[in-house]
């Protein structure tokens, strides 16, 4: 413990012992350091790994500063691949505090990093974040909003100014105390400059106070270490000039400390601030300059040169374009923010974008924009840059920019770009695929097959041909039509099952839209084979889209099929990569298909998944909207909300019938209405959705969807009192959703049906057996309540009724009449009888003296 700050030390002692998540915040000089260092000295004496990094604000153009000052140095390769790799590192280490300092300051890859580790928590790891708050820029703040409901344990820790008993304690009793305490503002960095008599009515006035007593050389060597970053050698200072013996005149004054390893930092980030910033710029520059020059003689890494340049006025040495050029292609796909801040360097080292070689930068920037996922940045390099390039020669480029707007959500501007390339002369099948997936996503399938058949036509090699075939295969599995359906799906598949790798992975959506057409029509085994297949080829790509697209296909797939476990992996990882991609809507879409699996086995956690992503697509039209909310309305049914679950779909699915929807999956998602509406009382809305599911699955002859209008039947049937038929309809959706090989749904319908079977118990203790093999931990718990209720009933009648049902009953058995019951419940009388009718029916009996009788005076 230490001055004033006990609360804070005991808030950082019990997270020690949890893990997961830490945040101190504070104003500059308040101490949030200095916390740090004892918490570290108490976390390594309880025999905790403590790790400390210090974010700097010169370094932020390199990529993972702050972790690699933590860790050591990181390597590159894909983003992804190296988070895992420090969280494996991590997980390694056993329990570890992970103190992560100045984050204000943090890089955007380490930003990206810290998100991940927040996202995806390693067991015995605490991570320790400290920043000022009022300079945490949205990356930081969205890396740890990744903490939220549902995740990691998490404090927040927050480091106030000392009272004035605290002041006392730290600088000593002297009658200028209260003086001093309120010119600080209780600041402890700015009291105790104060108290040592220090010149300056600011902080910043005080450490100036400090750098003005020191001599020329002194200053130059400070000014040398603080050009060359936030830790640096003697070694390092000699490079810039003949001054490294006076930095033990600098340590001697504090302003400087040696980190033990043979380098040193500034005392404080505001100090290396004002020495950097009050040195002479043309020094400054020139200082910059020779440590690029020695650095690249030496060897080192092209982005620690690449640093050196981009901070340099004199662009105009033969080597700056190629190193700039040369950091920036190292680093787009491990730190794509850093690779656009070293090219935005090199822009005025090029000409306009009639020169070839400015054209083939603000390509590669235009790609780190997107890897980066700053797609409105990317999209405005890309509309920039595509009038400067002729027809016919540009085609990735359109589709790329085309691609961007759809991740937007701004299919209108998609079309227009793709139409109006057409108007000029463009051509290709990928040209009229891209439009075909737009008309899709809008639910246009007629334009859609017009695009289809044309892509198919123009097709000039074996992989766009494919590419056409799935294309027209998932419109036809889509909108539903059997026949239609499994002959394009067949034909799709011998094309794509022809295709050798490297053609397939030229053209990767013959895989990735055959396995969605695949899954829509029930094929699961070769969904899954096909998509497989597509995830081996699509980890070798940098085009994210593609890959979350496999990985969602792939969660789908194994979460309905019972393989959960490998599911949420799957949905885990499609997560991590929407992440990267700047696409709200890719999120949304990647979160509720992960929810979809995750409710099996943490409610809470797949309740505020399903959240997220139905509030991050409100307002937004479109295919991947539309089944965000039916998907995540499924969720927050299955938690018990099925008002709101209701509501969504009506909204989305444009009424009761739900003509707006997927034809494809309509049954699925009337079914979810038809839950809905009963768990709501609304019986006569529930028969009409549920009736509606049945139709709809009647004409698409899938064992699944079947199983779905079957299984709303049995629970309208059973709300209605007709147990035999409930029953009936029950064994029904069992036996089909067997036959689908959707296991968890067997168990579930099982565990909805069993109160109106007669071998309830049996069916019961069979979804018991189920939910142990797939690994559905909640489904094993509501059998386990069901049983249990069951047990207790007995042949207690009144449970069969809904909740408005018994409360009408009730009333109803006093002698009440319907009139009465309906003023007392603000219902109109007919409403009451209709809700009587069903009492009746369910309790087998024709009056109110005998509904007594059944419910007990």
């Amino acid at each position: 413990m230490f001055v004033g700050r006990e609360a804070e030390s005991t808030a950082l002692a019990k997270a020690l012992e949890t893990g997961g998540l830490a945040e101190v915040t504070g104003e500059p000089g308040i101490g949030k350091t200095h916390l740090l260092t004892e918490f570290a000295r108490d976390a390594g004496e309880r025999g905790v790994k403590v790790l400390r990094g210090v974010a700097t604000e010169f370094e932020r153009d390199l990529p993972h500063r702050v972790f690699e000052d933590a860790i050591g140095p990181l390597g590159g390769g894909d983003r992804l691949a190296l988070a895992r790799t420090v969280r494996e590192h991590l997980a390694e280490l056993g329990r570890v505090a992970l103190i992560l300092d100045d984050l204000h300051w943090a890089d955007p890859a380490s930003c990206e990093l810290l998100a991940y580790l927040v996202r995806r928590p390693a067991e015995e790891l605490l991570i320790v974040c400290a920043y000022r708050d009022r300079q945490a820029g949205h990356r930081l703040l969205g890396a740890l909003a990744e903490a939220g409901p549902a995740a990691i344990p998490h404090v927040r820790v927050k480091v106030g100014p000392l009272s004035l008993g605290e002041a006392r304690e730290l600088v000593g009793d002297r009658p200028e105390l209260r003086d001093l305490h309120d010119e600080s503002g209780g600041n402890p960095l700015y009291l105790k400059g104060l108290a040592g008599g220090a010149a300056g009515s600011t902080l910043t006035g005080l450490l100036a106070g400090e750098l003005a007593r020191l001599s020329d050389m002194e200053l130059r060597a400070a000014q040398a270490g603080a050009v060359l970053g936030d830790a640096f050698t003697p070694d390092d200072v000699a490079m810039l000039g003949p001054v490294p013996a006076v930095l033990g005149e600098l340590a001697a004054r504090d302003l400087i400390r040696d980190t033990g390893d043979g380098r040193f930092r500034f005392r404080h980030p505001l100090l290396r601030q004002l020495v950097y910033e009050g040195a002479d710029p043309a020094w400054r520059m020139l200082a910059h300059r020779l440590a690029a020059r020695e650095l690249s003689a030496l060897g080192a890494p092209v982005r620690e040169v690449a640093h050196h340049v981009a901070r340099t006025a004199s662009r105009h040495e033969p080597g700056d374009l190629p190193t700039l050029m040369a950091a920036a292609r190292e680093a787009v796909n491990i730190a794509p923010a850093a690779a656009v801040e070293w090219l935005k360097a090199a822009q005025p080292l090029v000409g306009d974008l009639t020169d070839p070689v400015s054209i083939q930068l603000h390509v590669l920037l235009a790609q780190a924009l997107i890897y980066d996922g700053r797609l409105e940045d990317a999209r405005a390099a890309l509309h920039e840059l595509l009038p400067h390039l002729p027809v016919g020669h540009r085609s990735e480029l359109v589709a790329a920019c085309a691609v961007v707007e759809r991740l937007l959500g701004r299919y209108a501007e998609a079309a227009s770009l793709l139409t109006n390339e057409a108007a000029k002369g463009g051509k290709g099948a990928w040209l009229h695929r891209e439009l075909a997936t737009l008309w899709l996503h809008l639910g246009d399938v007629p334009a859609a097959m017009t695009d289809i058949a044309a892509a198919v036509e123009a097709a000039e090699n074996p992989e766009e041909e494919a590419a056409g075939h799935s294309l027209l295969a998932f419109a036809a599995a889509y909108e539903g039509a059997p026949g239609p359906a499994a002959e394009a799906v067949d034909a799709a598949a011998h094309a794509a099952d022809a295709l050798s790798d490297a053609a397939a992975t030229r053209e990767l959506t013959a895989l990735t839209r055959l396995v969605w057409a695949e899954s829509f029509v029930e094929r699961q085994a070769d969904a899954e084979r096909h998509a497989r297949r597509a995830l081996t080829l699509a980890r070798s790509l940098s085009r994210s889209g593609l890959l979350a697209d496999v990985l969602m296909a792939l969660t789908q797939l194994c979460g309905r099929t019972g393989q959960l476990e490998e599911a949420i992996r799957f949905g885990e990882e499609a997560e991590d990569v929407a992440c990267q991609s700047g696409s709200p809507i890719l999120l949304a879409l990647v979160r509720s298909i992960l929810a979809e699996s995750v409710v099996y086995t943490d409610v809470p956690r797949a309740v505020s998944l399903a959240t997220w992503a139905a509030d991050s697509v409100a307002g937004v039209d479109g295919w991947w909207s539309a089944s965000t909310i039916s998907l995540s309305a499924q969720v927050l049914l299955n938690s018990g909300e099925p008002d709101r679950a209701r509501w969504m779909l009506l909204g989305i699915g444009g009424g009761v019938g739900m003509p707006q929807c997927q034809p494809g999956y309509r049954p699925m998602w009337l079914e979810t209405l038809t839950q809905a509406l009963l768990g709501c009382d609304e019986v006569a809305w529930a028969s009409a959705a549920a009736n509606a599911a049945l139709a709809a699955a009647g004409s698409l002859a899938l064992p699944a969807q079947r199983a779905f209008a079957s299984r709303a039947l049995a629970c309208v049937r059973a709300a209605e009192g007709d147990l035999a038929g409930a029953a009936e309809f029950a064994a029904q959706a069992e036996s089909l959703f067997g036959a689908a090989g959707f296991r968890p749904q067997v168990a579930r319908t099982l565990i909805m049906t069993a109160p109106f079977r007669d071998d309830g118990h049996k069916a019961l203790a069979m979804a018991k057996a189920i939910a142990a093999e797939v690994g559905a931990g909640v489904l094993a718990e509501e059998a386990e309540r069901e049983q249990r209720r069951l047990a207790a009933r007995g042949p207690r009648k009144g449970d069969l009724l809904t909740k408005r049902e018994r409360q009408i009953a009730e009333l109803a058995k006093t002698g009440l009449t319907s009139k009465e019951i309906a003023a007392r419940l603000m219902l109109s009388s007919r409403t009451v009888d209709d809700h009587l009718a069903h009492v009746y029916r369910k309790l087998g009996v024709s009056s109110r003296t005998a509904l007594a009788n059944v419910l007990g005076l």
